[in-house]
């Protein structure tokens, strides 16, 4: 708490103003005019740390700092309604701090926006009462800066052609380089996401102030536990990207034909330096049983972002809505074979599979935190007990036994199943259009059989691989891929049900029409059954799990880079 120097009032920082105000007389004190005895004795700038009532949730274990004694009645992370648990500590001293200049109000004004764009957000996000609760913290971020000057040499190559000859010419190009990134700022605490936090970027840290506590009064600001390092790799492959970029657009780098890696070798940055900073973010959560969502403002640009769940009831109305007319329209200018109907009926539900896929995917990366790095780098890694090692050797055992019965499956898929299929098709093909088509025919006998083999052989033979200490995340590849097949099947499987019910009807190829009317109804339920399966996927991928947080210091050795 700062005192008023002149009525003994509390001080806090005014966005308005960029002062320390009294509310009670009205003083103005500049930020860093204003110093209390402990921080000029203790926790001075060349002490490296300064003295903090730390607050710390009882239900997910979360912690905010704040320089005011005043009991915190609610947890930003959790948004648990329990009085905090208080303790002073000493925290690291950050070097910079980006003040506050937007006020409450804007952030309201911003979050409303967002939420005028939400048609089917749940109305308790659009309750005044829950707007209120929006808290002004102060998120750590470890703040990368890079450079590079100097002379770099690269390889070129020019080449022409005389007679029957091919000549090439080979060069050696220099460049005089002064490269100077500083200001890539990546969140340091475990608690903000990755995707919230890169949502509300970029900060201008060119309005970045000398950190002192003062700043702090009247608002909180998060711990960090979040290692530098953790984002060093992915900040200087962001400058050397946007370095290359720039280089590449040279005239001399086209006219020398210089390769790309070349380039990257060259620009790479020869010096580093990392910083923790204070940057201001407005935060909002909104707890829903066991689960919760955030909504996140810059606090120096405004910007919003939010996690925002989709009310089931107002979808399935506004979908009833829109399908009526299509309904009728369709029904007036269009008229559709049982065949042919059987077909379309397929294609919704194809599409929720790999909708439903991908969601599934994303989740799972979320609740595992495989798609956070800051959270991924606070959590231990796996043991070295005889159960994983046990389960190690049996990975290495199933590999090879899996390969075999893969090549056993293609073997079969090809002699029996894929024969059966195509005729299938084939046949109803030329009920549908009345004639052996040439382009139809091909389509059938020669790229789809093609397309799903290949399907089979990379399901089987390319796996996804991940280190699974570091937990990095490993990039899809294709609409099926993303692995965890078991978790994902009881999702799946109904409406993989209806496409197999709809195929079977499909290679059977029955007379009566009335087949074709039943498995395309089949097929349509199970679609709208997944469309209810992915709205519950969405708002799994809209909320996050309740945080149980196991603090520990990031960076705690202090050291610099």
């Amino acid at each position: 708490m700062y005192e008023c120097p002149n009525c003994g009032g509390n001080l806090k920082f005014d966005i308005a103003r960029q002062q320390l105000y009294c509310d009670f007389c009205g003083t103005q004190v500049d930020p860093y005019d204003f110093h209390k005895e402990k921080d000029a004795e203790e926790s001075g700038p060349s002490s490296g740390e300064y003295e903090v009532t730390v607050f710390t949730c009882p239900q997910c274990g979360a912690e905010i700092l704040s320089e005011d004694t005043t009991a915190a009645t609610f947890c930003s992370f959790c948004g648990g309604s329990v009085i905090l648990d208080s303790r002073v500590r000493k925290e690291r001293r950050p070097s910079r701090i980006i003040p506050f200049t937007r006020t409450r109000e804007d952030c309201r004004a911003a979050y409303r926006r967002l939420l005028g764009r939400a048609f089917f957000a749940p109305k308790e996000l659009k309750d005044e009462s829950l707007i209120e609760k929006f808290r002004g913290i102060y998120m750590p971020y470890w703040v990368y800066s890079f450079r590079k000057k100097g002379t770099v040499t690269m390889p070129g190559e020019r080449s022409s052609r005389k007679g029957d000859y091919q000549i090439t010419n080979n060069y050696d190009i220099e460049y005089e380089i002064d490269e100077d990134y500083d200001g890539l700022a990546y969140d340091a605490s475990s608690t903000f996401s990755d995707s919230l936090s890169g949502a509300i970027g970029p900060f201008d840290m060119k309005e970045a102030k000398e950190f002192t506590p003062s700043f702090l009064s009247g608002f909180y600001a998060d711990t960090n536990d979040v290692e530098k390092q953790v984002y060093l790799e992915e900040a200087e492959e962001t400058v050397v990207r946007d370095a290359v970029r720039e280089l590449s657009g040279d005239s001399a780098c086209r006219k020398y034909q210089i390769r790309q890696e070349a380039i990257r070798e060259a620009l790479r940055p020869a010096e580093r330096s990392i910083e923790l900073a204070m940057l201001p973010v407005w935060f909002l959560s909104y707890r829903n049983g066991d689960r919760v969502s955030y909504a996140v403002v810059n606090g120096q640009t405004g910007k919003a972002a939010a996690d925002l769940p989709v009310d089931g009831k107002r979808f399935l109305a506004g979908s009833f809505l829109l399908a009526v007319p299509l309904f009728i329209l369709l029904n007036l200018f269009l008229t559709l074979k049982p065949e042919l109907l059987l077909l379309l009926a397929i294609l919704p539900a194809f599409i929720c599979v790999l909708i439903s896929n991908d969601q599934l995917t994303r989740i799972i990366a979320g609740e595992t935190g495989e798609d956070d790095k800051g959270l991924a780098s606070v959590r231990p890694a796996p043991g070295e007990d005889g159960k994983e090692q046990k389960t190690r050797e049996l990975s290495r055992l199933r590999g090879p036994l899996m390969n075999v019965i893969g090549i056993a499956l293609c073997l079969v898929f090809l002699n029996f199943l894929a024969p059966l299929l195509i005729g299938g098709l084939q046949g109803l093909l030329n009920r549908v259009s009345g004639e052996n088509d040439v382009a139809w025919m091909t389509l059938i006998n020669v790229i789809f059989p093609l397309v799903l083999f290949w399907q089979v052989v990379r399901a089987v033979f390319f796996k996804r691989r991940r280190n699974v200490r570091d937990r990095a995340p490993s990039k899809k590849k294709g609409p099926f891929g993303g692995g965890h097949f078991k978790e994902k099947w009881p999702v799946l499987r109904k409406p993989l049900a209806g496409i197999g019910c709809a195929l079977v009807i499909c290679i059977w190829n029955p007379v009566s029409d009335w087949f074709y009317y039943i498995g395309a109804l089949i097929c349509m339920g199970t679609a709208l059954w997944a469309i209810l399966d992915i709205i519950r996927q969405y708002n799994l991928l809209a909320t996050r799990k309740l945080p149980q947080l196991n603090r520990r210091g990031g960076d705690e050795d202090g050291s610099d880079v």
